[in-house]
């Protein structure tokens, strides 16, 4: 194609701007934190869309182009907000926690599908300043590009203890999963003996050869590592757009934290925040202390001596680095 002819890539105008995102890495107890946060004012309740956290990565490795990569962004982002503000995406599923009916609004989001006139809700949503709220994996390695295509972003990183990741990720078999399960819809880079996860994809030889255990170690503590490397690299400007917290905080200072998430958004909490402390029973300081002892006996037994040692360092390196 003559340079003459060339396609140039056009953009639309975006209809969200105040987008929220509260992401960490799988496991870490986002859900959780997700119904809390929907027990604030103006915070649109929390869904899923799991484009958004393939195309930062999809954008760094180059399989796409970053400009496409966030006009994309912007308009899956624009489409599922908008589809919420009338009434499509409403999840009525009882046994999710994404539930319409975990989320103390839901008899006024509800009246949203009986409603005639679908720029009413748009123009509130504009008026309330609100926020469009999603969920999203491991993507705070990829952030950048988020900072570039939505500059009034608020990010929620959530992090958790890491021995507990792993014991949840081997009894999930979340590494087993990876390109194997069609319902786990994560997409994997491919390796020589298989699907490999994106951030293993510089030493695939390596993580393949270990066993199931010390790959699901290795693969912690790969994201902690790329974690903590995105976070030294973050301007002035950009950590005022993050709020880092852990699933700990959510369980053992519950009121403290929402004090915090408070002065974050500019938003108050509304009176249905209690129901949502009664529903998921906090604050609960000894959950996650109850069992660790013996999840730490469970991975002990199956993985390496190198690897269980690696994992107890970056379990005193989590715990260390708490404040």
């Amino acid at each position: 194609m003559s340079r003459k002819n060339k396609i140039i890539l056009g953009r639309r105008k975006p209809l969200v701007k105040k987008l929220l995102l509260i992401e960490g890495i799988g496991r870490a107890g986002k859900f959780l934190a997700a119904n809390i946060i929907n027990g604030f004012a103006d915070v649109e309740p929390v869904q899923l869309c799991g484009l958004l956290e393939h195309i930062p990565f999809f954008a760094r490795l180059g399989f796409i182009k970053k400009r496409a990569a966030e006009e994309l962004l912007h308009h899956e982002i624009d489409m599922h907000c908008y589809e919420m503000l009338i009434g499509r995406n409403l999840n009525y599923r009882l046994f999710d926690k994404s539930s319409i009916f975990n989320n103390p609004k839901y008899k006024k989001l509800l009246l949203r599908s009986k409603e005639p006139d679908p720029d009413k809700e748009l123009k509130s949503f504009y008026k309330r300043g609100a926020y469009s709220f999603f969920l999203l994996h491991e993507v705070l390695p990829d952030i950048g590009i988020y900072f570039d295509a939505f500059p009034e972003i608020k990010i929620i990183s959530l992090g958790r203890s890491p021995a507990d990741l792993v014991y949840s990720w081997h009894s999930r078999r979340v590494i087993g999963n990876l390109g194997n399960n069609p319902k786990f819809f994560r997409i994997p880079l491919q390796g020589s003996k298989g699907p490999i996860p994106w951030y293993y994809y510089e030493n695939p030889k390596k993580y393949e050869s270990l066993n199931s255990m010390d790959r699901t170690i290795a693969a912690i503590e790969n994201l902690f590592k790329r974690y903590e490397s995105a976070e030294k690299k973050f301007s002035a400007r950009e950590k005022k757009k993050i709020l880092f917290l852990r699933y700990e905080d959510f369980l053992e200072r519950t009121t403290d934290t929402i004090k915090v998430i408070q002065k974050f958004l500019g938003k108050k909490p509304i009176k249905g925040m209690n129901k949502i402390l009664k529903l998921e029973k906090l604050p609960n300081p000894n959950y996650s202390k109850s069992k660790k002892e013996e999840r730490l006996k469970e991975i002990k037994a199956k993985a390496s001596p190198r690897y269980f040692k690696r994992l107890l360092a970056l379990e005193n390196k989590y715990f260390n680095n708490a404040g």
